[in-house]
């Protein structure tokens, strides 16, 4: 297998499909387990780059809502089981706000109720920190449908424009430093303005002659029978998954509505954005492969939410540790097969190149790219 780099839509399915799964279960073995399994691809697999820190620092945020989630459990939480810890200071209430507190007695059905629920947060947001650290932000804005080119174009010369200026800055005081003037003080700081925006305003010319010559804008004539129809299938395509998503994430309705609601949001949005992209022409130099193993290494990451929603429904108490009484929560097998397949095709993913630094690609020329 060659050594390339995945595409970054396929990491971003993997790790959604991961925060899928852990959103439906409080069971701490289950989100450990996924957990784990992002930390063993990122090592594996993120490269060296700024972006790969978004995972520690998702780390970090994620012990920190599961803190936060806790101490709201303990001091306002409802009264829940017998086996008392300790005791706080209880604020009397009035009447109306019966069964609300805060304080009282603190019980270990509490004290787990809010730690798995606080585990299940910080799961999530672990996911998506591996999401981050796995696909370059540059590279997946690069890869956005033509529909909302767009608004790819300004995303991308929005977060290259603080890099850049760095990075002028350096040099600039470099080169003053070589000669022998000052690089502190008021004084450093007039010598820096002048070449600075200057080599800010010859990027923005450079980019606007690329984005021009490339065809920024253009866009074609399209009948209005497939404008308004591709307007219907964006309307629908949304409404459904709003319902999907809220249908999966509450455990309500019928087993099957909210997969189908999914299902019909997914194909009518592709659908729509396709027919939109239409409109624009233009074009990708050096595109991003999507090839087999992108397609395995998205089913695989869905495969765990496919499991875990094929457990909810038919025995859901394994995804729900119980808290009265107190029992050792278990591990359910079919979760633990879809979680394996979405570590294998993970790892399965081909090697990074060994010289990262010529794959990369500058954001100026990302930026000329993605406006053609």
């Amino acid at each position: 297998m060659n050594p390339r780099l995945l595409h970054a839509g396929a990491w971003w399915m993997w790790a959604l499909g991961l925060a899928a799964a852990a959103s439906r279960t409080t069971n701490p073995l289950i989100l450990g387990l996924i957990i784990a399994i992002t930390g063993l691809v990122v090592s594996s697999r993120a490269e060296k780059a700024p972006w790969a820190r978004a995972y520690s620092s998702a780390l970090i945020l994620g012990a920190i809502v599961m803190g936060v989630r806790l101490l709201f459990g303990l001091f306002f939480g409802l009264a829940l089981g017998d086996q008392q810890l300790f005791a706080l200071p209880q604020a009397p209430l009035p009447s109306w706000a019966q069964g609300i507190r805060i304080g009282g007695s603190i019980t270990s059905e509490q004290l787990l109720l809010a730690l798995f629920d606080g585990l299940r947060l910080a799961t999530i947001i672990v996911c998506i920190g591996a999401a981050n650290a796995l696909s370059s932000p540059l590279r997946l804005l690069k890869s956005v449908p033509g529909a909302i080119y767009e608004l790819g174009v300004a995303i991308v010369v929005a977060m290259s424009l603080v890099p850049t200026l760095i990075a002028d800055i350096t040099r600039v005081r470099e080169a003053r430093r070589l000669r022998g003037r000052t690089t502190s003080g008021a004084r450093g700081f007039l010598g820096l303005v002048t070449p600075v925006l200057e080599g800010s305003l010859r990027r923005s010319l450079d980019l606007a002659a690329a984005m021009d010559s490339r065809g920024y804008g253009r866009i074609e004539a399209v009948p209005l029978r497939t404008r308004r129809g591709t307007q219907g299938l964006l309307v629908v395509g949304l409404m459904s998954l709003v319902v999907g998503m809220y249908l999966f994430l509450a455990g309500t309705g019928s087993s099957w509505i909210g997969p189908v609601a999914l299902v019909i949001g997914l194909i009518a949005g592709v659908a729509g954005l396709i027919t939109t992209g239409r409109r624009t022409s233009r074009s990708r130099y050096r595109p991003d492969p999507w090839l087999w193993t992108e397609w395995s290494v998205a089913v695989g990451g869905w495969s765990a939410a496919a499991t875990i929603w094929w457990q909810m429904s038919h025995n859901a108490a394994a995804l729900e540790p119980s808290l009265t009484p107190l029992q050792w929560p278990g591990l359910p097998a079919l979760p633990l097969i879809g979680l394996a397949i979405a570590t294998i095709t993970a790892l399965a993913t081909p090697p990074l190149p060994s010289d990262e630094t010529s794959s990369r690609v500058p954001p100026e020329l990302i930026a000329a790219e993605a406006s053609a």
